[in-house]
């Protein structure tokens, strides 16, 4: 199983604390990322992070250690993955159509007088 060096973490959690946007943010502590993950990566809090420039600024960062491209090479094919999906057709339904169809009940209500307590019916 692949773990990341604590050199790369301590290079990932600086990446982490240079992309924040809120001054406090009571997810991460202000730190940037919430925890570590089994293979030692970070988890970046998607509150107080600008995610885009984050991962463009790992993926500068993979580019430049050899000894990562191997492990974090999917970062680097995402414009050939997302080509393919236009083009084979999305197998998921939209958004109307997985709803069930509500039949409407029918109405019930007949004018007239109401009647209410005790009132006898003539």
């Amino acid at each position: 199983m692949f773990k990341l060096d604590d050199v790369h973490l301590e290079a990932a959690q600086a990446i982490a604390a240079a992309h924040r946007t809120k001054k406090s943010c009571d997810t991460c502590y202000d730190r940037g990322w919430i925890g570590v993950s089994e293979q030692n990566l970070l988890v970046l809090c998607t509150r107080c992070v600008d995610m885009e420039t984050a991962m463009e600024k790992w993926k500068e960062y993979v580019s430049q250690h050899e000894d990562l491209k191997e492990h974090f090479s999917e970062l680097f094919e995402e414009t050939g993955v997302e080509d393919k999906q236009e083009d084979s057709g999305s197998a998921m339904p939209t958004r109307n159509e997985h709803r069930k169809d509500h039949i409407k009940a029918t109405q019930t209500f007949v004018p007239g007088q109401k009647r209410t307590g005790r009132a006898k019916k003539i």
